[in-house]
């Protein structure tokens, strides 16, 4: 598969607001179109990046699509594992289960953040680690930093998210 430089710089583009539908639209339709993720060897790894962060924010039927196509691009060496560790956090908690990972939080109270539950703590860091993630513990403290510091973009109640 050639490098596509005008859809990587589409997609560093459509990045910019992951969440408009628009993005969403476009990674339907090269999905359609290449039926694979866009990896690193089509779009570079900005542009997969980019694609990852549309994906994150679309509606759960793209993710659940998306999915299989991240799995076999990081099979390959063409996606970040970690984007793959996420995107399936992301999907148990849109479907009100426990992520595997410890990569999704959500809002605790009027002041703080908590991880969306986290199936099988046992081994979570071990888990974590073969997908490229930091442990949970620097995470959390990373997270906590982050808004404390204004940075996070909301992150919903459980509620809202389940």
């Amino acid at each position: 598969m050639a490098r596509d430089e005008a859809l990587r710089a589409e997609l560093l583009r459509l990045a910019e607001h992951p969440d408009d539908p628009r993005g969403a639209d476009r990674v339907w339709a090269v999905l359609d179109d290449f039926d694979a993720w866009p990896g690193r060897t089509l779009v570079g790894p900005d542009g997969e990046h980019a694609a990852w962060l549309i994906v994150q924010l679309a509606d759960t039927d793209l993710q659940r699509r998306a999915l299989g196509h991240l799995e076999a691009a990081v099979d390959g060496g063409d996606a970040d594992p970690s984007h793959y560790a996420c995107l399936v956090d992301r999907i148990c908690m849109a479907e009100g289960r426990p992520q595997k990972f410890g990569s999704q939080f959500v809002a605790a109270g009027d002041d703080g953040i908590a991880p969306w539950p986290i199936e099988a703590l046992d081994g979570l860091d071990e888990r974590r680690r073969a997908f490229g993630l930091e442990p949970f513990a620097a995470q959390a403290r990373r997270m906590e930093s982050e808004l404390w510091n204004g940075r996070t973009a909301h992150f919903g109640t459980r509620e809202e998210r389940a």
